[in-house]
């Protein structure tokens, strides 16, 4: 019994992987943009507000990904110097500015400028958040 169960699963293996579509030995390059959607830009950061110190060489863009654990947060903090854009990409994240609050889902997004001081927090007890984060930051020396 337990071999014919065996040769019947290598037998399936084998016809799925004969009916597989053959991968490209080499792929070339488009020559031009094709089978591209959505590229609409989440918000956008003057930099000339932020006065930054020195020129673009002492500063790096920054893309990143951080989780918050079910009730992980950041406390308040300035953005003046360091700009940014924060997108949800998955979970629920309070949002605060001042006495304000908002609720921002997967997809939702904010923008770090130059008088932006905030917190947030997942609210959330039992579920992950995560964030993209594309930022300014001046380069460690």
């Amino acid at each position: 019994m337990i071999r014919t169960v065996c040769t019947v699963a290598l037998l399936a293996s084998l016809v799925a992987c004969a009916s597989a579509p053959a991968v490209p030995t080499a792929v070339t390059a488009p020559e031009k943009p094709v089978g591209i959607d959505n590229d609409v830009a989440v918000g956008l950061v003057d930099l000339a507000a932020h006065k930054m110190p020195g020129n673009t060489a002492d500063y790096d863009l920054r893309a990143r990904t951080i989780t918050l654990q079910p009730g992980g947060g950041a406390p308040a903090h300035p953005h003046a110097g360091r700009p940014g854009i924060v997108r949800v990409t998955k979970g629920t994240v309070v949002e605060g500015r001042g006495s304000a609050q908002r609720v921002l889902k997967t997809g939702d997004f904010w923008l770090e400028t130059h008088d932006t001081t905030h917190w947030f927090r997942n609210p959330s007890s039992t579920d992950v958040a995560e964030l993209w984060i594309v930022d300014m930051v001046p380069k460690k020396k």
